[in-house]
């Protein structure tokens, strides 16, 4: 008699990360089910002299080469939030992925559903620290549905 296969099945943050190791996939984070494509938006930023949000570069798609970065994006942030909050993300001194958020929105997140857009990271140009960019159109090969238990593990929580 054979010894059945057993296959393990991974988390989808296993899914991304196994994917990010690749080298061949950038991923976009967002609390948007299902979208066919993605299309250049215009991003915005605060001023700091003004505190004005004002355009930020030209239109485009934004992406991160970062898993962790993609899925933190797609269930921290304000839909459903009440109060002050705050959260944001980077490369640290030593080029380690860093993410913080208030505990408001890391409350929220345990009700939300995320998704990331895997896409093949040809697509993309102008890589730069965290991001990159597509200036046109492009189709996600995958997307990949998250939850509040695929957060990592070390995000700082600011107060």
């Amino acid at each position: 008699m054979e010894t059945p296969h057993f296959e393990t099945i991974k988390s989808p943050r296993e899914q991304l990360i196994e994917m990010e190791k690749s080298g061949h996939y950038v991923f976009h984070g967002s609390f948007t089910p299902e979208l066919e494509f993605l299309e250049p938006r215009q991003a915005v930023n605060q001023n700091e002299e003004t505190g004005k949000m004002e355009p930020d570069r030209d239109p485009a798609v934004f992406a991160t080469p970062y898993a962790d970065i993609a899925i933190f994006r797609s269930l921290i942030n304000g839909e459903g939030v009440s109060g002050d909050s705050t959260s944001g993300f980077g490369m640290s001194e030593n080029d380690n992925v860093y993410l913080q958020a208030t505990t408001n929105l890391l409350e929220a997140a345990k009700n939300k559903t995320g998704y990331i857009y895997v896409f093949n990271k040809n697509d993309f140009s102008d890589f730069e620290g965290t991001e990159c960019r597509a200036h046109s159109q492009v189709k996600p090969e995958k997307i990949i549905k998250v939850n509040f238990i695929d957060l990592p593990q070390n995000i700082k929580i600011l107060n």
